[in-house]
């Protein structure tokens, strides 16, 4: 999502699954990226097993079920000519991991239910501060499928928007994240559980519905009403489940490998909308080739009443329709929310508070196709507006990547998960190299397509592909708040030949452990250094052919840092 603020999991356990914490003090050895001539990176000291294990294994308070998988969602949905009340209809098919569940809980709004079955059979419920009790008179044991289907009908207060678009046309929108799909359906809310979803939307005839997956079949429904079925078999987040209705002019620019590119836009923006969106299919074939297939049966473009700049829902993408505008203005929330389709809505995070794996890396990846498309000056304009971001952030209140004292999940929106969740990217690509960094990647998206991760996870398969742990990287960046902040004075020694460097850490957090590239300038002539900086302070000399002009720190911009050099008395 950008703000303006194979099948389902082969094995179970997967989820479950918890990956080995091992402790390297070693310096990594550095690989070099193409774009840069000396890579540099900080790396972060450990911060002890027992603390980072701990925080990473924590979850942010959703009550999961580990004896039930969520498989299939099938709702059904009656819009009528007017108003905003729908009559709605259900079925959940979950599985059993365990016996002896006797009461399913799910999440459901302020509607009203007027049924309940579990296997055909009328069953018992409770409906109460937006949860569903659901009484199972059978016993059910481990490996047996239930089919629950829930009767229902109101006005959504949330999630689901019946209301005029902004030519006054009569519209219907999904808008669920985080946990507001609820308002509309029932079900586990929250990303740790993914299930496969079809839609069965009767609507007004003249509407157009858009929803994820494939259109099945389309159906006339006397008088003038439209029966409409999609369906995905990839499992998805409920946050990512959605429906879209209104009257749209739909464009169809192409395809890549076979995976239909559309753009449902009012009429009034058609024009419009298909020059913002003209680079969509160039997106998704970039990051076809760099990550893996596309996890999806096609890739649509919505304009819609998303309370968001962009919403990754998958394979139907919803843009609000005021950002529209036929400048092209937002072509970096289209490559934003295309590349959610691999990381976040495939690859998903499990807890809320690892969000940046979604955030972070569609941060990252966003920025990556304007790099290869329009250019490495394109490219670092971005990085620098995430470093000021960073920065900014950090002085109005510190606070890491992995933060897990936020409650407000709106609050999980901030400058941490984004910005600097995609500096992290960028600076473990410095670390690797290109050609590691990117292996590593498709390893990840290989490993965990369709599955939930935790950072672990990712930091386990990029240490596999390096050779080398990886747990005082992610210490540093993603469960320790602040960044280096680094003074540099340096002299010339005529008499010796020699550049004196001294480097000190002035952040009121504990000193980071940090290579540094220096660049010592001389004319057209520069020498390079790379140095490891773990204390306070240290001097650092160099034998140079003669003294130089300037010293540059970090000269390829690969780090978050704060930095200055000035020339020293000597």
């Amino acid at each position: 999502m950008r703000r303006t603020a194979e099948r389902v999991k082969e094995e179970h356990n997967e989820k479950k699954r918890i990956s080995k914490w091992t402790v390297s003090t070693g310096l990594l050895a550095f690989g070099h990226a193409p774009k840069a001539v000396l890579l540099v990176l900080g790396l972060g000291l450990g911060l002890g097993l027992g603390l980072v294990t701990g925080a990473a294994a924590a979850n942010d308070g959703y009550p999961r079920m580990d004896d039930v998988d969520i498989l299939h969602y099938r709702i059904q949905l009656e819009i009528g000519e007017t108003g905003r009340a729908i009559q709605g209809e259900t079925t959940i098919l979950a599985e059993m991991l365990a016996a002896g569940r006797d009461v399913l809980p799910l999440d459901l709004g302020a509607l009203t239910v007027d049924r309940v079955t579990v296997g055909g059979k009328s069953a018992a419920f409770d409906h109460s501060d937006n949860r569903l009790s659901i009484t199972f008179e059978d016993s059910y044991a481990a490996g047996d499928t239930v089919a629950v289907v829930v009767s229902y009908g109101g006005e959504p207060v949330d999630g689901l928007f019946i209301q005029p678009n902004k030519f006054g046309d009569r519209s219907v929108f999904a808008d669920n994240w985080p946990n507001r799909a609820r308002h509309w359906f029932p079900g586990v809310d929250h990303p740790y559980d993914k299930a496969t979803a079809e839609f069965i939307v009767t609507a007004p005839a003249a509407y157009d519905v858009v929803a994820n997956g494939r259109m099945l079949e389309t159906t006339a429904v006397p008088p003038e009403r439209k029966r409409t079925h999609w369906k995905t078999d990839a499992p998805i987040p409920t946050y990512c489940m959605v429906i879209g209705a209104a009257r749209f002019s739909i464009v169809r620019p192409g395809s890549w490998r076979e995976i239909p590119v559309s753009y449902y836009l009012f009429p009034g923006d058609r024009d419009a909308g298909t020059a913002d969106f003209a680079r969509s299919t160039e997106m998704l074939a970039f990051y076809t080739d760099l990550i893996g297939p596309y996890p999806y049966a096609k890739l649509a473009l919505v304009q819609s009443s998303t309370r968001f700049g962009g919403m990754e829902n998958a394979s139907a993408i919803f843009f609000s329709e005021h950002s529209i505008t036929g400048t092209r203005r937002n072509e970096a929330v289209v490559a934003h929310e295309i590349a959610h389709q691999w990381f976040g809505d495939s690859v998903t995070e499990s807890d809320w508070h690892h969000l940046w794996l979604s955030e972070g890396f569609a941060t990252y990846f966003g920025a990556l196709f304007f790099e290869e498309a329009d250019g490495d000056e394109r490219f670092h304009e971005m990085l620098a507006r995430s470093r000021s971001r960073v920065i900014d952030a950090n002085r109005r209140a510190p606070a890491p990547v992995f933060n897990p004292g936020i409650t407000d999940l709106f609050d999980l929106l901030n400058a941490y998960n984004y910005s600097k969740g995609g500096l992290v990217l960028h600076m473990l690509r410095g670390l690797m190299g290109d050609e590691a960094f990117f292996a590593g990647i498709r390893d990840f998206y290989a490993r965990f397509r369709d599955q939930t991760v935790l950072t672990r996870d990712f930091r386990s398969v990029m240490a596999t592909r390096l050779g080398e742990d990886l747990g005082w990287f992610f210490d540093q960046w993603i469960y320790r708040a602040g960044h280096p902040v680094v003074e540099v004075t340096w002299s010339w020694d005529d008499r010796n030949g020699e550049v004196a460097v001294r480097l000190s850490q002035t952040q009121p957090q504990e000193p980071y452990r940090l290579p540094v590239t220096l660049a010592f300038v001389a004319g057209d002539r520069q020498e390079r250094r790379l140095v490891e900086l773990r204390d306070r302070s240290h001097e650092f000399r160099f034998r140079l052919d003669g003294a130089p002009a300037e010293v540059l720190v970090d000269p390829d911009a690969w780090l978050l840092m704060e930095a200055r050099a000035r020339q020293g008395d000597g």
